[in-house]
C-alpha cells in the first residue's frame, strides 16, 4: 500500500514509511513556525494523517481538501511553503528519534512544494474544510487552544502527537 498526495491529476506517491516521515517533519517544523489559527489548523490537519491510528495506506489526500482560509489563501500558501523549505533544511529533525532518509524525503518535500505553489484560491475545496471543522468535538485540539506535545513540541491532533505515535 501507499499514499498519494495530489493536486488535480499531479501528485506524489509515497510508501507508508515515507508518508509517516513526511508528516513528522512537516508537523514538527510547522508546529514551531505556526503563529495564527489558520497556520495551526493546517498543521493539525496534516498531523491527523496518522497511519498508526487510522491505518496504513489510508492517509493520502488532495491538497485542495486542506483547511485553507480562502480570504487569506496567499498568506496560508506562503506559510506552507516556508514550512516545506524549513523541513528541507533538516530543521527540527533533532527532535525525532531517527534520522530521515534524505534521498527519499527531499524529493517528496520538493514535489509537495511544487503542488502547493501551483494551487490557487479557486482550487480550495471549501466544503472539505467546513466538514473537517464541523466534525470537531469538544476535546479536539483545534477547539482547545492548540496544545503541543511536551516531548516533541508538535501540535497535537485528535490522535495525539504524530511523532510519538510514529
Amino acid at each position: 500500500m501507499s499514499n498519494i498526495i495530489s493536486l488535480n491529476s499531479d501528485g506524489i506517491c509515497m510508501s507508508n514509511g515515507l508518508t509517516a516521515v513526511f508528516i513528522d517533519v512537516l508537523a514538527l517544523v510547522g508546529s514551531r513556525l505556526a503563529q495564527t489559527e489558520d497556520e495551526k489548523r493546517l498543521i493539525v490537519w496534516l498531523a491527523e494523517k496518522d497511519q498508526s491510528v487510522v491505518g496504513i495506506g489510508t492517509v493520502g489526500f488532495d491538497i485542495r481538501e486542506m483547511p485553507w482560509n480562502t480570504e487569506r489563501f496567499e498568506e496560508n500558501k506562503r506559510f506552507m511553503l516556508k514550512v516545506i523549505e524549513a523541513a528541507e533544511t533538516g530543521t527540527d529533525w533533532n527532535r525525532l528519534g531517527y534520522q530521515p532518509n534524505e534521498e527519499m524525503i527531499f524529493p517528496a518535500l520538493k514535489k509537495f512544494s511544487e503542488l502547493i505553489s501551483q494551487m490557487t484560491a479557486d482550487d480550495v475545496d471549501k466544503n472539505a474544510a467546513k466538514e473537517w471543522l464541523g466534525a470537531a468535538e469538544s476535546d479536539d485540539p483545534v477547539l482547545c487552544g492548540f496544545p503541543k506535545c511536551e516531548r516533541h513540541g508538535a501540535l497535537l491532533s485528535c490522535f495525539g502527537c504524530h511523532a510519538c505515535n510514529n
